[in-house]
C-alpha cells in the first residue's frame, strides 16, 4: 500500500534553456505562435492544431500529439496566452491523459547592440507526472526536449526568410 502510493504520487520537474539565436526576436516570437506548423519541424511532434482563438488575439486553444510510438504518444489541449509586449508565450495544459500538467513559457529580448539580428531565448518547461515510468526518466527526458525544441526552432529561423516588415532599411 505504501509502495503504491509512492509510485503514484504525482512529481514535479522543471527545466530552462537558455540560448542565444541569430535571428530577430519577432521572427521567432511568431515562428512559436504558429502552432500549426509544430508537426512539420518538431521533433516527437506528429499533430498540432489551434483549436480556437479567443477575440483578444492573446489566447487561444491547441492540440499537439507528442511522442515515440509505440512506447509513449500523448495527444493534449493547451490554454496558450501570447504577450506581445514582453515577448511571451505561456502554455498550460488543460486536457491531458498521461501527463499531470505541462506547462511551457517562452521568453525573448534582443541582445544589446544586436537587436535586429540576435535573440536571447529563455525557455521553461514544467512537467508533473504520476505514472512511474515517466517519473523515472523525466529528469533525463525534459532537459532533452527542451534543448531538442528550442534547437529546432532555431533551424525554423533559418529556414522561414525573415519577414520584410524587419528586414533592415537600406540607406
Amino acid at each position: 500500500m505504501i509502495l503504491r502510493s509512492f509510485l503514484s504520487s504525482p512529481v514535479t520537474k522543471r527545466h530552462t534553456e537558455r540560448k542565444i539565436l541569430q535571428t530577430h526576436p519577432i521572427h521567432l516570437f511568431r515562428i512559436i505562435q504558429d502552432v500549426d506548423a509544430y508537426s512539420k519541424f518538431l521533433p516527437l511532434c506528429s499533430y498540432s492544431k489551434i483549436l480556437r482563438k479567443d477575440n483578444d488575439g492573446r489566447s487561444f486553444e491547441a492540440t499537439l500529439t507528442v511522442g515515440m510510438p509505440p512506447f509513449f504518444q500523448e495527444t493534449y489541449v493547451s490554454r496558450v496566452h501570447v504577450v506581445p509586449e514582453r515577448w511571451t508565450v505561456e502554455t498550460q495544459s488543460i486536457e491531458t491523459k498521461k501527463i499531470d500538467s505541462l506547462r511551457s513559457q517562452w521568453t525573448l529580448s534582443p541582445v544589446d547592440g544586436f537587436e535586429n539580428t540576435q535573440c536571447k531565448v529563455d525557455f521553461q518547461v514544467e512537467m508533473t507526472v504520476s505514472d512511474p515510468v515517466i517519473r523515472g526518466a523525466l529528469d533525463t527526458v525534459l532537459r532533452q526536449v527542451a534543448e531538442r525544441q528550442v534547437d529546432a526552432f532555431e533551424k525554423r529561423c533559418r529556414e522561414i526568410p525573415l519577414p520584410h516588415d524587419l528586414l533592415p532599411l537600406q540607406q
